[in-house]
Parts: C-alpha cells; sequence; structure tokens
C-alpha cells in the first residue's frame, strides 16, 4: 500500500519532492540494485525503462531523457548524462521558449527525441556525455570517464576520448559471440551465485591487439544501429589481423 501511495504522488511536479520520494524508495526496496518500483516510476514518468541490477546515474532525474531504455547489470555513473534530443540549430532561435511547451508560450513541442537503447553489463563511466545522435550502445561496451559520444557504440568495445572512439574491445571476436549467445545477464542474482567464479578472475588470457593497417579500428568498421545486437555485425580488429 505504501508503495502504491508513494508510486502516486510522484506525479507531484516538484524537483525536490520527488528526490524526497525515490530516497524514501530506496530505502524500502534495497536501494536501486533491487526496487521494482523505482524502474516502475522512472518508466512511467520519464520514459526511461531500466533493467534489473542496473545502478547509478539513470535514477536520477533529468540525467537520461525520455525514449531511452537501459539494460541489466549496467553500472552508471551519477555524472554521467544522456540527451536524445537537441536544440533546433536550422530555426530562426535555438532558445526553448520557442519549442519547449513547459515554458508556457507554446503548445506543441516540435523537437523529436532519438530513442537511445543501452545494452546490458555497460559501465558508463564519471562525466560521460551521450549525444543525440546516438541510437545504440551494445551489451558490454564500457565508456571511459569524460568521453563524448556521438555514434553508436559497438557491443564489448571501450570508448575513450572526446569525440569518443573505440581504442580496443574487450574480449577476442570469439568470446564475444560466445558471451552474446549465452545472455548471462538474463538471469537473477540469484541464478549466478553458484558460478560467481567466473565472474571474479579475468574470462580469456590477455593479449595484445595487432597495431597493424589491417587492424586499426574505423568508423566504417562500427556496426549499423539495427546490427548491434548481433555480434557478427561488427569487425573485431583480432579478427582483421587474422585474416591479414
Amino acid at each position: 500500500m505504501l508503495r502504491r501511495l508513494l508510486f502516486w504522488a510522484y506525479r507531484r511536479d516538484d524537483d525536490g519532492f520527488r528526490e524526497f520520494i525515490l530516497s524514501v524508495v530506496k530505502k524500502l526496496e534495497r536501494g536501486d540494485l533491487y526496487s521494482p518500483t523505482l524502474r516502475k516510476i522512472f518508466s512511467a514518468y520519464h520514459d526511461v525503462h531500466i533493467g534489473m541490477y542496473s545502478m547509478g546515474g539513470c535514477f536520477l532525474i533529468r540525467h537520461f531523457d525520455r525514449h531511452t531504455t537501459i539494460g541489466r547489470y549496467c553500472s552508471i555513473a551519477t555524472t554521467a548524462f544522456a540527451m536524445n534530443r537537441n536544440h533546433p540549430v536550422e530555426h530562426k532561435s535555438t532558445h526553448a521558449f520557442f519549442y519547449h511547451p513547459a515554458l508556457k508560450y507554446v503548445t506543441e513541442d516540435l523537437i523529436a527525441y532519438v530513442p537511445l537503447t543501452i545494452g546490458n553489463d555497460v559501465w558508463i563511466g564519471h562525466n560521460v556525455t551521450i549525444m543525440p545522435g546516438v541510437k545504440s550502445i551494445g551489451d558490454g561496451a564500457v565508456i571511459g570517464a569524460g568521453a563524448v559520444l556521438s555514434k553508436d557504440v559497438p557491443p564489448y568495445a571501450i570508448v575513450l576520448g572526446n569525440p569518443g572512439r573505440v581504442v580496443r574491445y574487450r574480449f577476442s571476436s570469439a568470446t564475444i559471440e560466445k558471451l552474446m549467445a549465452e545472455k548471462w545477464w538474463d538471469k537473477s542474482i540469484d541464478e549466478l551465485l553458484p558460478h560467481f567464479d567466473e565472474y571474479r578472475k579475468p574470462y580469456e588470457e590477455r593479449r595484445m591487439l595487432a597495431t597493424n593497417d589491417s587492424a586499426r579500428i574505423t568508423p566504417e568498421k562500427l556496426p549499423h544501429p539495427e546490427d548491434t545486437g548481433r555480434s557478427r555485425s561488427f569487425s573485431h580488429p583480432s579478427a582483421a589481423a587474422d585474416a591479414s
């Protein structure tokens, strides 16, 4: 009954009051890792859909725009931001007075949101900025501190810098294919408990990635947004090295 009341009370459009509601819910339900009510609130009121066991900045108001879907087991810094739309640079003015109904001068919002999908087991570091051009961040990706993303990120890629660029992949292409097929993140934490040792040590023998010209990561090797769920859709640098 209390959880339903808190969910209903959250409709009051006041950030301070809403933050209080969120803090109460977290205490009731063991924090953001486990809380179903937090996920229900962000889905219903903010159009941000968050999978189980994900934690961090995704549960802060307006850190992630509407039409955002975040997978399970994600770790997101509280200083990370994602913007799913931009100011209208092609209009006479970029000021929100002319396009944002919340400011009471217009009734129609003319600026469309670009849906963003963040996969499972994604780590997004301190001060990362995700720009409106990004539609997909693949499973297992790592976005390093301070990175500014303007393009889609393949599964298991490590991205650094401004502008963000893929510097390497976490695993070999064969291991990535195995993990994408396994989808271990679909299991609950209780189901994973008997296999914890697998997650507490290096998953494959570390190896140096080739640095010759054929193995360098270039923009054309990044996958199409619709293909990021299929590991075969992107070119892993180790695969390029083997073919050379």
